[in-house]
C-alpha cells in the first residue's frame, strides 16, 4: 500500500495508515476515532490513492465551520495536487460545475444535492464528517443523505464524539453506510 506523501509532508501515523487501508478491505467505514487524531487526512489518503489510480471524485459533507479549516487546509497541506471546491449556499451551482477532484459542502446542502443528483455522476466516494448531524431519521438533511449515499461506491462517516442518546441515533448513521445490512 503506497500512502501519498511528498518530500514536504510528514508521513501518516500508524493508525492513519490502518484507517486509510480499511477502504482496501471494505468500501464502507464508520470512523469514531477520538477528536484530533487525523481522521480527515486518513480518509483523504484513501481517496487520493484511488483517484490517482483512476477512481472517481469525492464528496465531503461536513459542518460549515470546518469545510475550509479542516478539509481544505488538510488538502492544501498534505495533498497539494488535489483540486477541490468548497460549496456553500451562495456558490453551490458554480462549485459543483468545476472540474475538481473533491467537492466539500455543508450538511444542509444534502437536501439540495438530493434534488440535483446530476452533480454526483462522477463521484464514487461520499464522506459525512460530524455524522451526528444525520442521527435524526426524520430530519430533512438525514433523509437527503439517505437518498444520496447509495450512489457512492466508497462511503465514510466520521465522528469524534458520537455520544448517542439511544442506539437508534447510531443506527440511522450506520444506515447511511450499508443501507440496513
Amino acid at each position: 500500500m503506497d500512502h501519498t506523501t511528498t518530500s514536504n509532508t510528514p508521513a501518516l501515523y500508524a493508525h492513519q495508515v490502518t484507517t486509510s487501508g480499511r477502504y482496501d478491505v471494505k468500501p464502507i467505514l464508520f470512523d469514531m476515532s477520538d477528536p484530533g487524531t487525523g481522521k480527515t487526512r486518513a480518509h483523504l489518503d484513501a481517496f487520493w490513492r484511488r483517484r490517482q489510480a483512476g477512481g472517481g471524485k469525492l464528496l465531503v459533507v461536513a459542518t460549515k465551520s470546518i469545510l475550509q479549516p479542516a478539509w481544505g487546509n488538510d488538502i492544501d497541506r498534505f495533498f497539494p495536487g488535489m483540486r477541490y471546491a468548497v460549496a456553500n449556499a451562495a456558490n453551490r451551482d458554480r462549485a459543483f460545475m468545476q472540474d475538481v477532484d473533491a467537492y466539500i459542502t455543508n450538511h444542509d446542502a444534502a437536501v439540495w444535492l438530493a434534488k440535483h443528483t446530476k452533480y454526483l455522476k462522477d463521484v464514487d466516494t461520499g464522506i459525512v464528517d460530524e455524522s451526528t448531524a444525520a442521527k435524526n431519521p426524520a430530519a430533512q438533511r438525514s433523509k437527503a443523505m439517505r437518498k444520496i449515499m447509495p450512489a457512492f461506491q466508497y462511503r465514510g462517516l466520521l465522528s469524534g464524539t458520537p455520544n448517542p442518546n439511544s442506539v437508534l441515533e447510531l443506527w440511522h448513521q450506520a444506515l447511511l453506510l450499508d443501507g440496513g445490512e
